[in-house]
């Protein structure tokens, strides 16, 4: 949906859009980069009237307030609810007078269906961010008009414009009562609203890598999970691959250089074995098949790969000789 503003009279003070990858793409630039010292952020995802939280002193708290969002709603699995669930305004004797709660969602069930619970282990149920939502649409609720041709169009305006503000009901952990109505948060939470209505906001997403947001091409399959790692930008792209690799490589190493240690300290020299790095070699061959292919590409080492790491594995050596003298020192 385009917000249409043609024939209303606060223009000016009601905030449009485009409903694109457009909006997330410039949510991810912002969450990554300020803009430069001393300026302004140059595009924002409504047309309109400039955010005052984009001026260069506010954007921080602005970026700060909206990272906290995006990250709460990455952890809710990027929803703000359970799946078939409802949001509740109940009346008690509470201070405020109100509770609000989470209730099966009884209108899209299917006739003759039994009601099902809220899944209360779904991160999102015990999560500020629904809560927030929900408040924020209950006290700046969208301006809804129509042309002459009967195309309906909705708006929201921006909180700045309205003098009186409503306490919030709720609010996040990080901010306090008296800020519930800061202009920078409200902004932040307008900017979000917009941003999860853009049709677009599941292309937004987080590197696992590099800790940066960046958009992708097209969203995760139904069922889709990460079997190691996470999402990745395109520039880290294969990083998670090339770490598991050398991840295994390195244990796979230290398994052969633990039985590597192991062999050097009981050798004996016998006819057999009269040469210690040759029988270690033997021992590393028999017992690390797959560790050696892994590390080096072969099915059998020689004895120049124990002198290459005899520094490593006397080491080891050392340390498990000490061990061992322990323990029976203990059973004496």
């Amino acid at each position: 949906m385009r917000y249409n503003l043609n024939g209303a009279k606060d223009a000016m003070q009601t905030l449009r859009y485009h409903q694109n990858r457009r909006t997330v793409e410039i949510t991810a630039k912002l969450l990554n980069d300020p803009p430069a010292p001393g300026k302004c952020f140059p595009v924002q995802p409504v047309l309109g009237p400039l955010l005052e939280s984009l001026y260069p002193s506010n954007v921080e708290l602005f970026r700060s307030y909206l990272s906290e969002l995006a990250t709460e709603w990455f952890r809710c699995g990027k929803k703000i609810m359970p799946p078939e669930s409802l949001v509740q305004l109940s009346l008690t004797d509470s201070p405020s007078g109100q509770m609000l709660e989470l209730v099966p969602d009884r209108v899209r069930r299917k006739r003759g269906e039994p009601y099902a619970p809220v899944d209360e282990s779904d991160p999102a149920f015990g999560s500020w961010l629904w809560k927030v939502y929900w408040d924020f649409f209950s006290r700046f609720k969208p301006a809804t008009w129509f042309d002459t041709y009967g195309v309906v169009s909705f708006g929201f305006k921006t909180p700045l414009t309205i003098e009186t503000l409503e306490t919030p009901m709720v609010l996040p952990p990080f901010l306090g009562p008296e800020d519930g109505n800061n202009r920078v948060w409200l902004e932040a939470l307008l900017w979000f609203v917009l941003l999860l209505d853009s049709r677009h906001a599941q292309l937004l997403d987080g590197c696992a890598f590099c800790k940066r947001y960046f958009v992708r091409l097209r969203g995760l399959k139904s069922g889709q999970v990460y079997k190691r790692g996470g999402p990745s930008c395109p520039k880290c792209k294969g990083k998670y691959s090339k770490a598991g690799t050398e991840t295994s490589r390195n244990y796979a190493k230290d398994r052969m250089l633990e039985v590597a240690a192991r062999e050097w300290a009981r050798w004996k020299r016998t006819h057999s074995t009269p040469d210690k790095y040759s029988a270690v070699a033997d021992r590393i061959n028999d017992e690390c098949k797959k560790e050696i292919f892994m590390t080096n590409g072969k099915h059998r080492i020689k004895a120049l790969w124990v002198k290459r790491n005899k520094r490593g594995i006397v080491e080891r050596a050392e340390r498990i000789a000490l061990t061992e003298g322990a323990n029976q020192d203990g059973k004496r």
